[in-house]
């Protein structure tokens, strides 16, 4: 049984939660076949990686849950908007930059993955700004 967790969460079933890693890995391969470079948060360079596509998946069962598709910059680039964030210069132009290209590359990724036969949104998760969720696999 899948109990809540503190913070009032439900993990997904174990057999739902390797679906969705191993959907996320399909995901990760066919649009590697586009030119997307992969990011991995999970990489011991990963702060000093140059950008590119990073997979979540979120295996809690809720709205938030499922497999979401970030655009990552090149770090200088998240640095400097994040010091600028920090800074409170929310007029930056380097948030600005940053915001249109993560905006374009989920646009991007988007086509691609229904050129690929995917059921895929943007995101309308506040937490997720310019992620794109992943709902099913090519029909």
């Amino acid at each position: 049984m899948n109990e809540e967790n503190e913070w009032g969460l439900r993990p997904h079933t174990p057999s739902e939660a390797n679906r969705l890693r191993e959907l996320a890995e399909v995901v990760g391969e066919d649009l590697g076949q586009f030119g997307l470079a992969m990011y991995n948060r999970e990489a011991p360079d990963w702060e000093t990686a140059a950008g590119g596509l990073e997979i979540e998946v979120d295996t809690f069962d809720d709205a938030a849950g499922g497999i979401w598709l970030h655009w990552q910059v090149h770090p200088a680039l998240r640095r400097a908007s994040s010091e600028a964030l920090g800074s409170g210069r929310l007029n930056d132009s380097v948030i600005e930059a940053v915001g249109h290209v993560r905006e374009r590359m989920a646009s991007a990724i988007l086509s691609m993955l229904k050129a690929l036969g995917y059921v895929a949104e943007d995101s309308n998760d506040d937490y997720r700004p310019f992620a794109i969720k992943v709902l099913s696999g090519p029909r």
